[in-house]
């Protein structure tokens, strides 16, 4: 987009200006002659050490990444100062060689994308830039023992800040795109990523120390196992979310083979239910859970005949409570996946009604359905609606918003029905494979 493409340039403008003063201001640490050397040997192992960090980030999602290189960041500020930690990032990002998950081959980012590297570069280092105010602030002369009060508080302000500034330039960003809303974003990020990071400052702060003694460079050795612990921690926890995403996806394609008419159809109501959440002001956490349910919301089916799920005509009355016993056989299905209670009742009850009737029979009392499953049958209605089926062709847009507006209050909960309404005619669910994005 246009709008992303002029934020982007601005926000690499400013990181390159960032930069020149980080060079400017750096070369007073040089002119020394007796300091000289121990200066150039200090900025290659930190170059070396943020180099490494780079080349070791963790896979987020295919497509974004997590690295630990804030640690010898706040090392190099509170030994250093702001100035020279902004000039070693940026030289320590041109060196970085990646390994793609796919091919196993590394690659020079810079190559691949050299206009997306600079706006991460760029953004990092403004982000850096603007906590570093702060820090010479609290900090506002340099020499200062590590571990004083001062230079330790001076590290926290700075990380909170340059943290929660590198996140709000992403989230302008996908904001620019209509990603989602601002405030909505940034909750749900900053809940999950400041914390994790906001816990590397300690050791950034004992690197930092011992950088400030003599000849005791080595002793790094000692600490990098526990940042390579830390890393590897964040690793595992992803690698096991992503195996219960592949499961999930299994289980879809096991479904959708079965029936070819509903092909795409639990990724377009994962992808309506995760806008219908996003317009309620849901959670990240619970969104998650929500598009969970509706990539599983049809399990169960894998236990029906072909015969009926391909049933051309009317369903007799008992084919009919076979289907009918496709929530509560999916429900048992992913028991052993150990799912949350919002992604097992969703599945569940996804067929229950708003006023207390449908299936299972067994269930909430009329407007009493839990949210995540209230917003799944609203999904799953119109998708329902507007797609083929073998019995008849789909309805128009027009005739499908009619129809769940005329069953708001007994079938479906009218609240959820009154937020679906007013967002649906900007939703492409034929496009939700595109669309949908599978977060942590």
């Amino acid at each position: 987009m246009k709008k992303q493409k002029i934020y982007m340039t601005l926000i690499s403008l400013c990181g390159v200006a960032v930069l020149g003063m980080g060079i400017y201001q750096s070369t007073a640490l040089f002119a020394d002659p007796n300091t000289r050397l121990d200066t150039i040997f200090y900025c290659l192992v930190m170059i070396a050490l943020l180099t490494m960090c780079h080349m070791l980030p963790i896979y987020i999602t295919s497509d974004k990444t997590m690295e630990i290189s804030f640690v010898p960041v706040v090392a190099c500020i509170v030994t250093k100062g702001v100035a020279l930690s902004i000039v070693l990032y940026a030289i320590s990002s041109l060196l970085v060689f990646l390994q793609d998950p796919h091919t196993k081959k590394y690659y020079s980012p810079w190559r691949r994308a050299p206009w997306k590297e600079l706006f991460n570069v760029s953004n990092v280092l403004v982000a850096n830039w603007i906590g570093g105010l702060a820090y010479n602030l609290i900090v506002p002369t340099s020499g200062s023992p590590v571990l004083s009060w001062s230079v330790m508080f001076g590290a926290v302000a700075f990380s909170f800040i340059a943290i929660l500034g590198n996140l709000v330039f992403f989230i302008l960003y996908f904001k620019l795109s209509e990603q989602g809303q601002f405030f909505a974003l940034l909750r749900d990020n900053i809940g999950g990523i400041l914390p994790n990071i906001l816990a590397t400052i300690p050791l950034g702060l004992v690197i930092g120390f011992i950088l400030t003694q003599f000849n005791a460079y080595l002793w790094l050795l000692l600490f990098m196992g526990p940042l390579m612990l830390a890393r590897y921690s964040f690793k595992v926890y992803l690698d096991s979310h992503t195996i219960l995403l592949r499961t999930i996806a299994s289980l879809v394609e096991a479904i959708e083979a079965k029936d070819p008419y509903t092909h795409g159809h639990s990724q377009r109501v994962a992808y309506l239910s995760s806008e219908i959440c996003k317009a309620m002001n849901c959670t990240r956490a619970f969104t998650d859970q929500v598009m969970m349910a509706a990539l599983l919301h049809d399990t169960g089916k894998i236990g029906v005949e072909d015969a009926v799920l391909r049933k051309p005509g009317p369903l007799t009355p008992e084919e009919y409570a076979i289907i009918m016993q496709h929530p509560v056989v999916g429900r048992r299905i992913i028991e052993s996946i150990n799912l949350s209670q919002v992604v097992n009742d969703a599945v569940l009850y996804h067929h229950r009604r708003y006023d207390g009737t449908g299936y299972p029979p067994e269930g909430p009392p009329a407007g009493k359905l839990p949210l995540g499953a209230a917003i799944l049958a609203v999904a799953d209605t119109y998708d329902a609606i507007i797609s083929d089926r073998p019995y008849r062709a789909g309805l128009t847009k027009a005739r499908a918003r009619e129809i769940i507006e005329e069953v708001a209050g007994t079938q479906l909960d009218p609240k959820v029905v009154r937020v679906f309404l007013s967002i649906e005619p900007r939703l492409r669910p034929e496009d939700a494979e595109k669309l949908l994005l599978y977060t942590v």
